[in-house]
C-alpha cells in the first residue's frame, strides 16, 4: 500500500543527499557564509561538535524560525530564479537535513536588531526557540552528528579532519572571505590574505609559489584567470587542484581533461600539476547535483578549448616544448656526427654477461652481450635472439622493490642513522597523515619525532634508499600514505630511489644491475608494470632491411 511519509523520515532522506559526512556540514554551512556578506568565517571542530561563526548580516526572529523546515529559502522565489541563481548554499533542504542529523543550535542577529534568537533543533525537532544576546551575525553549532542514523555514522573514518582540511584549503582559494580552521582548539589554516597569490601561499607554501605560471585569458564570453603549476612542480595526486565556476568550487571533467590534454607531453606517469582556475561565464546549471558540487554547462566544447588554450599558451610562452603524438614520416633518419653522438667512449666495450663458467645461477636469461648505452637510458645488448633494449630505471627499480619487500616482510628492514638529523616541514594536512601513520613509517625504517607543530625531525632511513634525501623521499609518500597500501608505497620508495632515465651507468655497474636483476622472482616488468626490456628478433630486423619478407 502506497503511503505519505512523515516530515521527519523525508528530512532524513534529503540529508542523505546533501550531508554525507561532516565536510559537507561545513560546504553549506560557509558558503551560506559567504552569500550572508560575510568578511570572516571561523570554523571549529571536534570530533563531537561543528561550530561555524560568520560576521554576516545574521536573520531576524522569523527567519531563524522558518530556516529549518524544507524548501525554505532566501535565494529564490520562482522557477526563473532557480535557472539563474548565482549564490551558493541556495538550496532549502541544507538546514533542514543537518537539523534531521544532529542536535542543532542556532544563534543570530542582524545589526539593527537590539538582541539576538537563539534556535535549537534535535532530530528534526524544534525544542526551544528565545531571544538571546549574540554578535552580529550568525554562529551555527552542529553536535553529535548523525547520533540518530547510526548506520552512515559507522562508515565515518580516521579521514575526516583531513576532508575538511583539503575543502577549506580550496574553499578559501575562491573567496576574498578570512578563514579560520581550528581543529582541537588549535589552528590548522588561516587565510586572510587579499589576493590570490597570497592566498595560495598561506595555504600551499612559499616554495609552491615559486613554480607558478598566471593565467588570464578571455575569449567567446568565457574569463579564466588563475594559476598552474610549471613542470618543475607536479604533485602525487590531484589534491592541489581547485576549479572554480562563477565563484563556486565544483568539479568538473571538461576542465581537467582540457588541463591534462595540456599538459600532454610534459606530465610524467603518475604526476599531476597543481591548479588554482576560476572561470566566469553564462550558461551554467547548478541543479544537476544536490551538493552543487557538480556544473553543467550549455556549450561544454567552449570551456574545454578556452582552458586548454590558456594553459597550453602559457607553456608556449616560456618556451615548454610539447611534442605532438604522430606517425613518423618514412626516411625521417638523422645521423649523428662523432662530435655529437651520445654513445659513451665506456660503454663502447662489450661485455659477456653469461659466459659458460658463470651461467649458473641464471635462471631467465639467455646469454648477453653488452653494446653500450642508447641515450643515458637504455642499455643495448646482443642475444642470440636478436637485440635487447632495457630501461635501466626499470631494472634498478625491480632489484630494489624485491629486496626491499623481503626485508619488509622478515621484519628486518636495514636502517642507516643520519650523521645529522633532516627536518621535515610540512603543510597541516601533511602533517596530519604523517602523525597518523607513524606506527608504518617505524616498520619502513623512517624513524621521526615531532619537532614542532607541522615539523618533524628525521633520524633513520632505509639503507636501500638512501641515495634519496629523506625528507624528500617521505614528501612525495604522503599521498601513498593516505591510501595505506603498503605495497604501493614500497614501490614508490623503489622507483624514487632508483636510476633515472640521464644517469650515467658505466658498463661495470651494467653487468652488475642485469646479473641482480636476473636473480629477481619477476625480473621483466617494474612494480608499476612497465616492461625491462624490449626484444628486435632478427627476423625484424631483416625485415627492416629488406632482407626477407619482400
Amino acid at each position: 500500500m502506497i503511503h505519505v511519509l512523515d516530515e521527519a523520515l523525508v528530512n532524513k532522506i534529503a540529508a542523505g543527499e546533501v550531508v554525507e559526512r561532516p565536510v559537507n556540514v561545513i560546504k553549506e554551512l560557509v558558503e551560506n557564509a559567504v552569500d550572508a556578506h560575510a568578511t570572516h568565517i571561523f570554523i571549529d571542530v571536534t570530533d563531537t561538535l561543528i561550530s561555524v561563526h560568520d560576521d554576516g548580516v545574521g536573520m531576524s526572529r522569523l527567519d531563524l524560525e522558518i530556516s529549518i523546515l524544507r524548501h525554505a529559502t532566501s535565494k529564490i522565489n520562482s522557477f526563473d530564479d532557480l535557472q539563474h541563481v548565482a549564490t551558493h548554499g541556495f538550496r532549502g533542504e541544507a538546514l533542514a537535513s543537518i537539523a534531521a542529523v544532529s542536535d542543532l543550535i542556532i544563534l543570530t542577529r542582524r545589526k539593527e536588531d537590539m538582541e539576538g534568537s537563539e534556535l535549537h533543533v534535535e532530530g528534526g525537532v524544534m525544542r526551544s526557540l528565545r531571544s538571546l544576546g549574540s554578535p552580529i551575525g550568525t554562529t551555527v553549532l552542529v553536535r553529535d552528528l548523525f547520533f540518530n542514523t547510526p548506520v552512515r555514522k559507522k562508515f565515518l573514518d580516521t579521514k575526516e579532519f583531513e576532508r575538511i582540511v583539503e575543502f577549506l584549503e580550496k574553499f578559501s582559494l575562491g573567496t576574498t572571505v578570512a578563514v579560520r580552521l581550528k581543529l582541537y582548539d588549535k589552528v590548522v589554516l588561516e587565510v586572510n590574505a587579499d589576493t590570490l597569490l597570497d592566498r595560495i601561499v598561506q595555504v600551499y607554501g612559499l616554495d609552491v609559489a615559486k613554480h607558478l605560471a598566471v593565467i588570464e585569458f578571455a575569449d567567446s564570453g568565457i574569463k579564466l584567470k588563475g594559476f598552474v603549476s610549471k613542470p618543475s612542480l607536479l604533485k602525487r595526486d590531484r589534491s592541489q587542484q581547485a576549479f572554480f565556476v562563477n565563484e563556486r568550487l565544483v568539479e568538473s571533467d571538461e576542465v581537467s581533461s582540457a588541463l591534462y590534454d595540456a599538459y600532454k607531453s610534459i606530465l610524467f606517469v603518475n604526476k599531476h600539476p597543481l591548479a588554482v582556475l576560476s572561470l566566469t561565464l553564462d550558461g551554467v546549471d547548478v541543479n544537476v547535483h544536490p551538493t552543487k558540487k557538480i556544473v553543467k554547462f550549455s556549450s561544454p566544447e567552449k570551456v574545454y578549448k578556452a582552458v586548454f588554450d590558456a594553459v597550453r599558451s602559457i607553456f608556449r610562452e616560456q618556451s615548454v616544448e610539447f611534442s605532438m603524438q604522430g606517425t613518423l614520416p618514412e626516411r625521417s633518419f638523422s645521423f649523428s656526427t662523432e662530435e655529437n653522438r651520445r654513445f659513451q667512449p665506456d660503454t663502447q666495450r662489450s661485455l659477456l654477461i653469461s659466459s659458460p663458467k658463470e651461467h649458473e645461477g641464471y635462471v631467465h636469461f639467455p646469454s648477453l652481450r653488452l653494446l653500450g648505452n642508447v641515450a643515458k637510458t637504455f642499455f643495448l645488448a646482443e642475444s642470440p635472439e636478436g637485440l635487447m633494449l632495457i630501461d635501466q630505471h626499470v631494472v634498478e627499480e625491480r632489484i630494489n622493490y624485491e629486496k626491499f619487500m623481503a626485508q619488509y616482510m622478515n621484519g628486518a628492514v636495514a636502517v642507516q642513522e643520519l650523521l645529522q638529523p633532516e627536518v621535515l616541514e610540512l603543510s597541516m594536512k601533511e602533517a596530519m597523515i604523517v602523525q597518523r601513520n607513524l606506527p608504518l613509517l617505524q616498520t619502513l625504517g623512517f624513524s621521526l619525532e615531532d619537532f614542532g607543530e607541522t615539523t618533524f625531525r628525521l633520524s633513520t632511513v632505509p639503507v636501500l634508499f638512501n641515495r634519496v634525501k629523506g625528507v624528500e623521499l617521505l614528501k612525495d609518500l604522503l599521498t601513498d600514505f593516505r591510501e595505506a597500501e603498503k605495497e604501493k608505497i614500497v614501490t614508490r620508495m623503489a622507483c624514487r630511489s632508483s636510476i633515472k632515465a640521464g644517469d650515467f651507468v658505466s658498463s661495470e655497474e651494467m653487468y652488475a644491475l642485469l646479473k641482480k636483476l636476473d636473480q629477481c622472482e619477476f625480473p621483466y616488468t617494474c612494480p608499476h608494470g612497465r616492461p625491462a626490456m624490449v626484444k628486435i628478433s632478427l627476423d625484424d630486423v631483416e625485415k627492416m632491411f629488406r632482407r626477407k619478407g619482400f
